[in-house]
């Protein structure tokens, strides 16, 4: 019995200095543009979630779960719709359901910034890049057109990063990440390009 109230005691503890610590870090208006407000049973909902797949402590693993949640969160309010308002998010279930899988496999994928290096050793890509700024596409387009396009590539890398996410998929390793980020958006682009050139000759 007293082993038990102990663990109890434990997970209070650590839930206590969860919650301490998200209040500090997520809700400090003077810290955060947009501060993240979550009432308490929010935050059980979202501790519940990560805790299984922390392999040594919340303690050790504090500062990583805090990045998970302030980049997930970015996530939503940096995302596709401008309009959001991030307490009305919160509160629809669907959404914050969808937020929680973020931050859960957020935190145990490679970080959003690792697509930058991982595409330039990407073969698909380096075809794609050396076809976008190539003689042949930039006299038919012009080199805005070409800059344009790639600017559009690289943010399409990242919406489609944050997007399986949302959806549960953890990208734990750069093979993930060129097989389901880079290589998919690569040849929506490739047709994009081919549809650009060969309407270029047309005219």
């Amino acid at each position: 019995m007293a082993l038990r109230t102990l663990k109890t005691d434990n997970a209070i503890n650590s839930f206590t200095a969860f919650q301490n610590r998200f209040r500090k870090v997520m809700c400090d208006s003077s810290k955060r543009d947009i501060p993240l407000k979550l009432n308490d049973e929010q935050l059980e909902a979202l501790y519940n979630a990560f805790t299984p797949v922390i392999e040594t402590s919340i303690y050790a693993e504090m500062e990583h779960v805090m990045n998970a949640i302030r980049t997930s969160f970015d996530a939503v309010t940096d995302g596709k719709d401008e309009n959001i308002k991030p307490d009305a998010y919160m509160s629809n279930d669907k959404h914050f359901k969808r937020f929680i899988t973020h931050i859960v496999t957020n935190y145990q994928s490679l970080q959003a910034q690792r697509i930058n290096i991982i595409m330039v050793y990407n073969k698909a890509y380096q075809r794609l890049e050396d076809g976008l700024f190539g003689e042949t596409f930039v006299s038919e387009n012009g080199f805005q057109t070409a800059y344009e396009l790639h600017n559009q590539l690289i943010q399409a890398f990242h919406d489609g990063y944050h997007d399986l996410l949302f959806e549960g998929t953890i990208l734990d390793t750069g093979k993930k990440i060129e097989e389901k980020v880079i290589e998919p958006v690569v040849q929506r682009y490739d047709v994009k390009m081919q549809e650009l050139l060969e309407g270029g000759e047309d005219g």
